[in-house]
């Protein structure tokens, strides 16, 4: 009988199923754990599975949070790239259905001098007076490009530069798009016109030199170069910040009741009806609060220097809501990498796992309260122009470009005036003494970043490569132009 027990047993542990492993999870920060307080940077996840798996990766920084569902067949082995806040402590959940979730903290290293980071092939060491550095290699360089905001300066030999794979190669140029310091050492001629002509800012942080002592020397001469301070909502606060637009609904709403109730009471002001046309109307408020779709609001504000290829711009996505609760904003597409414009504010940004990017961001509303997504970035463009004191408080706008400019808007000495639509090659003679105050928000913050003493030249930009505009959206290009010295 205890024969038979035992081949019974053997017989069962044969027929059981081998347990099936847990998907193994591979977290790294970029820039080898370094970065900014305030500043953006990327974690690289890698799974791999040898069974089929559905779940989610969770990434936690203060108050955002960073989701990214994932579904694997056997064998699968994926890598995603997340872009997150900053934070000393960085807390990840990775779960999977029919596990416990696991959970990690990465530490990031938070500098607070700036950052220099040093990508050498022969890793060698360098330095910069009052800058951090660290040692890079090609893995620690990110695929976001909102994450280069993590270094204030970067310096990159041509054989790093040859070894990046083509998403860290586009982050790369962003960056430098985006007028971020960089110094290539040794570059190939070719990667070199690519990220010279990508340049924003006219290429001023941008150095290029043969040796890293000649590069280092050229990044220590643009830091007496002003870097450009990109508008914010504050700036554009008349823009950016719309009125309410639910309180009218609502007092139209509660006029309506009361003159219903006071019909009601006319022709019948019997206890029934005093109890049932407010616990109606409350039920009917309740009922379009939660109908009314919520309001999006899209302000884009882009600035160039004349003659430089690539604008900067900063875009800010309201959505108001009617109702208490979950409220999704959907990313556009288009508007590159966004984050919560509050970083206190709870929000969690969801990612097409397929595509890596973010695709809607939930937040938890509060009744009439609205919220924002902010974006930044740059688009080529080219306005060149000049703008000539003639005397006599007149001025002369010439088009030097090889393309016609729309209609526009003239800003100097604190007033503004329109500006004709120009041809390549055509001018204009405007006289400052027509000039009018500001007649609206735009109007006035193109004042606000005209330089001193100097010029603004204003354009409506159309958002075409925005295809999910709300319909309420609106996008200015200002070219500021420094005065005679």
């Amino acid at each position: 009988m205890r024969v038979l027990r035992l081949a019974a047993f053997a017989l069962a542990l044969c027929g059981a199923p081998a347990a099936v492993a847990a998907p193994q999870v591979e977290l790294t920060p970029a820039w080898g754990g370094w970065s900014r307080p305030g500043r953006v940077t990327e974690i690289a996840v890698r799974i791999r599975t040898d069974a089929a798996a559905r779940g989610a990766v969770e990434i936690a920084s203060g108050a955002q949070l960073v989701r990214a569902p994932v579904e694997f067949a056997a064998g699968d082995a994926r890598r995603l790239e997340v872009a997150v806040p900053s934070a000393a402590l960085l807390h990840t959940t990775v779960g999977f259905d029919g596990a416990l979730p696991e959970r990690r903290t990465i530490a990031l290293s938070l500098s607070e001098s700036p950052l220099l980071g040093v990508a050498l092939s022969n890793g060698q060491a360098a330095t910069l007076e009052g800058f951090h550095a660290v040692a890079l290699s090609v893995g620690d360089l990110p695929r976001n490009a909102a994450a280069f905001s993590s270094v204030d300066a970067l310096a990159i030999d041509g054989t790093t530069l040859r070894a990046l794979d083509p998403r860290q190669l586009a982050a790369l140029i962003g960056h430098a798009a985006g007028c971020g310091r960089l110094a290539l050492i040794a570059p190939d001629a070719g990667a070199q016109r690519l990220i010279e002509g990508s340049a924003g800012c006219g290429a001023r942080m941008l150095v290029s030199a043969a040796t890293p002592a000649e590069a280092l020397a050229g990044l220590a001469a643009t830091l007496a170069l002003p870097a450009a301070s990109p508008a914010t909502a504050s700036d554009l606060a008349a823009l950016v910040h719309s009125a309410s637009w639910t309180w009218p609904r609502i007092v139209a709403a509660l006029a309506t009741f009361f003159g219903i109730a006071a019909l009601a009471l006319v022709f019948n002001a019997s206890t029934p009806v005093l109890l049932l046309v407010p616990l109606l109307a409350t039920a009917a408020l309740g009922a379009l609060l939660h109908a009314w779709e919520p309001r999006s609001r899209l302000v884009v504000w882009a600035e160039a220097e004349p003659s430089v290829r690539v604008a900067q711009y900063q875009a800010w996505h309201e959505v108001s809501g009617s109702a208490r609760g979950r409220l999704e904003v959907p990313v556009l597409a288009g508007l590159g990498q966004p984050h919560a414009c509050d970083t206190r504010r709870r929000a969690q940004l969801v990612l097409d796992p397929g595509r890596g990017q973010p695709v809607h961001a939930d937040f938890d509303a509060r009744l009439f309260e609205p919220v924002a997504l902010c974006y930044s970035g740059n688009f080529p463009v080219l306005r060149a122009l000049t703008i000539t004191a003639l005397g006599g408080g007149r001025v002369e706008v010439r088009n030097d470009g090889a393309l016609a400019w729309p209609a526009g808007v003239l800003a100097a000495a604190g007033k503004v005036q329109p500006l004709p639509a120009l041809g390549p090659g055509a001018a204009a003679t405007l006289s400052l003494d027509r000039s009018h105050p500001p007649a609206d928000g735009a109007e006035r913050a193109a004042l606000a970043r005209t330089p001193y003493g100097g010029y603004g030249v204003l354009w409506p930009l159309a958002l075409d490569t925005v295809a999910d505009a709300p319909a309420a959206s609106a996008a200015w290009l200002l070219v500021p132009v420094a005065g005679p010295t």
